[in-house]
């Protein structure tokens, strides 16, 4: 289980930095890689609690599925599912010309609500597996991506 809690670690450690780069390509307008960024930490993070629960050689890349996959464990995750679907899109769509219509090019193809929409998804996922990962005293962080206060008290607490 410690490996598995290690691995999981590392892997949601990973989704949560897709995320943030995710919102800082969102503060450029670069909606496309918002998106991308964004459809990578999905699958990051729901990669991680498959980990977390003993998963190994997990080759899926569909949010749908891999959510349908968590949900098997813990059924809060079902209603990923369905962000799944629009989440799905961005992994080809986002990056490669001939996976969109021409004459379309995808840096331009992509919305300032599109990139909102799926950093507001991608939160609410992220969220979820670190209460799964870590507890409740995890659950919430900080404007700037710091952990919370309840966090620094305890390490106050535990060290002084």
């Amino acid at each position: 289980m410690r490996r598995s809690k290690e691995e999981s670690e590392r892997w949601f450690e990973q989704a949560d930095f897709d995320l943030e780069s995710a919102k800082r390509n969102f503060e450029q307008q670069i909606y496309s890689y918002t998106c991308f960024m964004c459809e990578q930490a999905a699958q990051k993070a729901l990669k991680a609690y498959l980990i977390f629960k003993g998963e190994r050689y997990i080759w899926e890349h569909s949010i749908q599925k891999l959510a349908e996959k968590c949900s098997n464990f813990d059924a809060e995750f079902s209603k990923f599912e369905k962000f799944g679907v629009i989440l799905d899109k961005y992994y080809l769509t986002t990056r490669y010309p001939d996976a969109i219509a021409p004459p379309a090019i995808p840096y331009q193809s992509f919305t300032e609500k599109e990139g909102s929409d799926a950093i507001k998804m991608v939160e609410e996922i992220v969220d979820l597996v670190m209460v799964k990962l870590r507890g409740d005293v995890w659950n919430k962080k900080t404007e700037n991506n710091t952990l919370g206060t309840q966090i620094n008290a305890d390490d106050k607490n535990q060290h002084g």
